[in-house]
Order: structure tokens, then sequence, then C-alpha cells
């Protein structure tokens, strides 16, 4: 996981949760005998790995490799429960609609009050025979005579979405089109595209040719995931003395919104060894202590390049100078909690002054702050966030010990940060 240097401290983290959820599912569709190194082992990934299991994929770990066989992978009247993880539940519903085959897609009660309509509705006019809880899992798939390639503009910019059409699209004749706003994280068309799988990616159009015969093995190295990196790049800046170097990081330029939003902070981070790795941008990112941080404003157009890392950019926007207004807002009111709130219920509950204006999250930043309970809605992100956030003030953390919610998508965190405030 991490060892030390002279001059700093390097870390090394387990691979991107949203680069893994979709070769997961790219192993299942590629039948075959695949490797992955540096499969991270959280909550969300690991929940995608056991219902494959349970539908005829294969696996076996050796040290920091899982070899995979899904040579004989069958969905067949699938009842799936997704847990808490709505990637794991988008994902597989473009997928199993492609295979056309009879299946349940349900989850926890928090996921089964997120959105879905989503990606239920561009699916129905798709031929599609689907069935929800308003909107909302569960969802029931029934097969259908009138499945159908498309060509269908995305007017919402959700990279879980775009993933799933792209799946779906790969299960049937003919060839689909993807445009409008697909400038999102493109872990899925970077592994195809890389893995030579036929799909074209231009720069507000994609194209996805369906039902081909592809045999390819997969054989990836997974890049440490950057938003766990976001929460040590965090920390690092607002501790004193500290360097730290995140090793063989995922950079990809939809995934680096927090990185560039903290430079413009006046944060001393560098990106070194840069490289591209199956398709995706690969550093090491290096940061120094920085004190003189200054409150900027991000435009709604950037959030969709930092949307999972909102939390930790509130975090560092109550050590700036002057306030930081995050505009464009309302999707972090449809995550794991309601983040907005939570994100201002933390900030006020340690003496910071935080709010909603319309649709804009205004930090007033250089507040004398102390420690307090964190309040995590059961939420990964928010959990991580203020956890810093109370660590950075006194070394005693005050939180519901039974609230292991980091779990869902880096358990180690906390052994992980520690390490920096040394």
């Amino acid at each position: 996981m991490q060892s030390d240097n002279n001059d700093y401290l390097q870390l090394i983290l387990p691979g991107d949760k949203s680069i893994a959820h979709r070769v997961l599912i790219l192993t299942s569709f590629i039948k075959g005998v695949h490797q992955i190194s540096n499969l991270p082992k959280n909550e969300d990934v690991l929940i995608t790995l056991d219902i494959l299991s349970r539908y005829g994929l294969e696996y076996k770990f050796s040290n920091n490799l899982i070899i995979i066989n899904s040579n004989n992978m069958l969905f067949k009247n699938a009842t799936i429960d997704c847990n808490d993880s709505g990637t794991t539940a988008r994902l597989l519903i473009g997928y199993l609609a492609g295979l056309n085959v009879n299946a349940t897609i349900k989850g926890s009660r928090p996921l089964s009050k997120r959105p879905m309509r989503r990606i239920i509705n561009p699916l129905k006019d798709f031929g599609v025979d689907i069935e929800s809880n308003n909107f909302q899992l569960p969802v029931k798939l029934n097969k259908s005579s009138n499945l159908k390639p498309f060509n269908f503009r995305l007017e919402i910019p959700s990279a879980q979405v775009k993933s799933a059409l792209i799946l779906y699209a790969m299960c049937i004749n003919g060839k689909s089109i993807l445009s409008g706003k697909t400038q999102t994280r493109d872990h899925l068309e970077l592994l195809l595209a890389d893995l030579g799988y036929p799909i074209t990616i231009d720069s507000d159009k994609i194209e996805i040719t369906g039902n081909v015969h592809f045999s390819k093995q997969i054989d990836i190295k997974i890049p440490g995931d950057i938003s766990s990196a976001s929460f040590i790049v965090c920390a690092s800046l607002l501790t004193e003395g500290s360097h730290v170097r995140i090793k063989n990081v995922c950079i990809n330029k939809y995934r680096i919104g927090f990185l560039n939003a903290a430079v413009k902070m006046g944060a001393k981070i560098n990106i070194l060894n840069n490289k591209l790795a199956y398709g995706e941008a690969v550093g090491d990112i290096d940061i120094h202590y920085s004190k003189d941080l200054k409150g900027i404003e991000v435009d709604s157009a950037e959030i969709v390049k930092m949307i999972d890392e909102i939390p930790i950019l509130s975090v560092l926007a109550c050590y700036a100078k002057g306030d930081t207004i995050i505009n464009g807002v309302k999707e972090l009111k449809v995550k794991e909690s309601n983040r907005v709130l939570a994100i201002i219920k933390n900030i006020q509950s340690m003496g910071g002054d935080a709010e909603l204006i319309n649709d804009s999250l205004i930090i007033k930043g250089n507040k004398k702050l102390y420690n307090t309970t964190i309040k995590s809605f059961n939420d990964h992100r928010i959990f991580m966030s203020f956890y810093i956030a109370n660590r950075i003030i006194g070394k005693n953390v005050d939180y519901d010990i039974s609230d292991l919610s980091y779990n869902k998508s880096f358990p180690d965190f906390k052994s992980v940060i520690e390490r920096v405030f040394r």
C-alpha cells in the first residue's frame, strides 16, 4: 500500500473504483480467461464481482492479481441485489437490457431512493420492456422482441448512464450513436478502444457497433483511484511540513477537477511521470503543504469533473482565505446522501460558515474551526472529508464507531491518512 522515503511519503493506492466496475463487466461480456491487477477490494466493487460470480463468472485472487474465467457466464431469470452501489445498478440495467434477459435489479433502501429515470426512459425508447417503482429500484426487465439500436442525445452529463447505454448497444444488432453531453468520465470507451472493440469516439459523438464477435483476453493493471487520492491531497496540503507523492494514479481529464481547483486556490501540486496505460492517462501526484490558499469560484461546467470530490473541496475551502463559490451543485442532492445538506451541516457544526443560495454552495473560509462529531449520513465521501477536517484540528476525531461507510470505496482510509498526519 505505501512506503516511506527519506524526502517524502510515497503512497500506492488500490485501483480506481469506476474503472474496476467497467472492467469486471467487460470480462463477463468477452468470454475467456482474463487477469486484473490492482483491483480495489472495496464494498462497491466486490458487490459487482459477487453478482457476476453468481451467474457463472469464476475467479481467484493471487496477491494483488485476480484471474477471471467468464466462459460459463449466463444471466437467466436473474434477481440481482446491488446493495448500495449505484454504479453497479445503472450499468447492469443497461447491460442486462441489451442481453435481453428476464431480470430484477434491486438495492438497499438508500439506493432505492436514487433516480433511475435517466436510464429507464431511454431504454424504453429503444424497445426494452422495463418496469420500475416510480422510476426507482426495484427495476424489472422482461424479454422483448423490439430491441433496436439507437441514435440518442444525452441531456444529463452522467457517466453511469453513458456507460449503461454503451453496454446495451454492445449487445444488440446494429450501430448505435450517442451524442450530446458525452464529455464525462470515459473509462469504458477508453477500455474498449484500447482492446480494439469497434467503437468510434469523437468530441461529442460515440458510435458503437453491437453484437460483433469479439474475443480478446483482458490483461490490465488498474491505476490508483483519483477520488481516493483527493483525500490524501487535501490532508497533505493542510498539514504543515507535509510532502506526499501518490504513485500511478488515474489522471483522466474528466476526473481531475479537484486537482485543478486546488491549484487555482494556490495548492502546490505537480503531476510527474505522465504516461498512457490501457488508454488511460496515469501519473504521480506530488503534493506539498500549502499555507496560503485562497477562495475561488467553480463554474457549473466543471462540476462533472469533480462530482465526487465536492465534499473534500469544501473542506479545503474552509481553510482558504475568502469565499469559495461552487456553482451547479444540484446533482449532489441525489448521491449516496444529499451531499449539499451534509456538507453544510458538518461545516456549520465545526463553527464554519456554509450555505446554499439557489444552486450555488458558498463557503466562507479561514474561520476558526473546532472538533465536532462527524455526521456522515452513511455517505463514505462525507465521512472521509470531515474526518480530515477534524483530524487537522486534533488527533481525537469524534464519530460513531459503528460508522464504516468509508468501506464503500476506501477500506484502508484511516490507516493511510494517519500516515499523512504523522
